[in-house]
This record gives C-alpha cells, structure tokens and sequence, in this order.
C-alpha cells in the first residue's frame, strides 16, 4: 500500500461528508453516540485523511457506515494500492541473461544432449541384453520359483484370520475448521502463507466458517465483537486487541 494517505479527492468527498452532517444539525459527538463510531474516524473521513485506519478494510467499513448514516452516496476513494504479487514474482525469478554467456549456454546443451542419447542408447541394449536370454532357462527358474513356493505353503494348516477393521477415529480437532460467530459489527482479514485470502465485513447475526491448514493468521476489526474457535479451541481475541481495538492471531504450523 502506498505511504499518501490522503489526496485532493479524497478530501473533496470528506467535505461531502461535512456538509452533509452540518445540514442534518450534528456536531462530530452526535454522529459519534448515534452511529457508535470513533470521532478520530469521522474526522478522518472528513479531512479525507485515511492515516489513522489499519487497513482498507477497515477504512472502506467505516466510510460506508458514515455514508448510511448520511444517507449519501460516495465513491471510496483510492488511496490504498497493493502491488500485483503476480508481476513481481515473474520479475524476481527471470533474471537478465548477458549476451556474453549465450555461447556457453550453447555448449552445455550440446554436452547434455550427447549424455542424454549415450545414456538411452545404454539403456536399450541392456533391456535387448535380458530379454535375449534362452527360453529354457526362464522356464527353469520358473519351476524353481514354484516349488519353493509349494514347500513353503502347507494348504493343510491355512488358519482362517479375520481382516481387523479400522475405524475412523477422526476427531474435530483434524477438521481444521475455523468457525467465527458476529455479535456486532467486525471486520475480517485471513492470511495464508502472507497471501491474503478472505477480506470481509461482517454484522450482528452474522456467522463464517472456513476450513483451513496451518499456517494462517486472522486480523480481526473490533476484537471484542467476536468468538471465534478453531479445532474446537476457543480463540481470545480481546486480550491482544491494540488501541484501536484490532487483533491479530497467528496459528504456525507447529
């Protein structure tokens, strides 16, 4: 995400805001207790700096409920870019090739092209080579094989052993199934290996369940508005919620 957190637009829509809250009559303190938001966020979206949010989520969350509250329709604006992972990992991996080693380049795949043909051409006259042996003899060490196998087998004595059954004793705890449950307002963020996989706002009544392996992390929006358990564990997002009420759990794979 770029460092500019705040543009000509955005707060030109943030004086879309003021207005539209001066002419309803409210001060910042009335929204704040009536749409049980952060004055720090209705001044944010105002003044169209987006610093003090955590995250896009998190900023187009609080944008969309000021602009219910309103009743007003903005675009958010589009201060938060991400880089195409994509593209750069393409540009990581192909590295420049100098133009003076193209030779050499050829040469070895003239090397491995002749060690390649020597070792199929040594790999088909030993397949001819067995199969070249006399008939007679693999009859004989067929009848060898079969006798040996009737001496060591006693049909008589065969004892009938029934085929244990094993049961599937699979527990909740190898489903690796995260179940969160909303009673209130909260955003969502998964994390699978850095790549981000769910980015979703939730509502009171709301309820999301994904199965996923370790490693993974959760960031959640307004902890407390939240229970959450996986492989059956309760989870405590409360208690390493920061100042602006954001946790984040991260599950190794350990």
């Amino acid at each position: 995400m770029t460092e500019n957190f705040k543009s000509a637009r955005s707060a030109k829509i943030g004086k879309v805001f003021k207005v539209a809250r001066r002419e309803l009559g409210l001060s910042k303190i009335e929204v704040s207790n009536a749409a049980f938001m952060n004055v720090r966020y209705i001044n944010a979206i105002e003044s169209g700096d987006y610093s003090v949010f955590p995250s896009e989520v998190f900023a187009k969350a609080y944008f969309t409920k000021y602009q219910d509250f309103l009743s007003i329709e903005c675009e958010f604006p589009p201060l938060f870019q991400s880089d195409n992972r994509q593209d750069k990992i393409i540009k990581k991996s192909i590295s420049e090739i100098n133009p003076s080693l193209i030779p050499i380049y050829r040469i070895v795949g003239v090397i491995v092209l002749i060690i390649s043909v020597v070792v199929y051409i040594n790999s088909s006259f030993s397949r001819e080579t067995k199969n070249s042996e006399p008939s007679s003899v693999k009859e004989t060490l067929t009848n060898i094989e079969s006798n040996k196998i009737e001496e060591a087998i006693n049909f008589d004595n065969l004892i009938e052993t029934p085929i244990p059954i094993i049961k599937d004793e699979l527990s909740v705890n190898d489903s690796n199934k995260l179940l969160l449950s909303f009673f209130d307002e909260c955003w969502i963020e998964i994390y699978a290996y850095d790549e981000l996989i769910i980015n979703k706002l939730f509502n009171y009544g709301d309820s999301f369940e994904i199965e996923i392996e370790r490693p993974f992390r959760v960031v959640v929006g307004n902890a407390g508005a939240v229970e959450a358990s996986y492989n059956g564990k309760n989870i405590d997002f409360i208690t390493n919620a920061n100042r602006l009420n954001v946790s984040t759990i991260i599950f190794n794979d350990e």
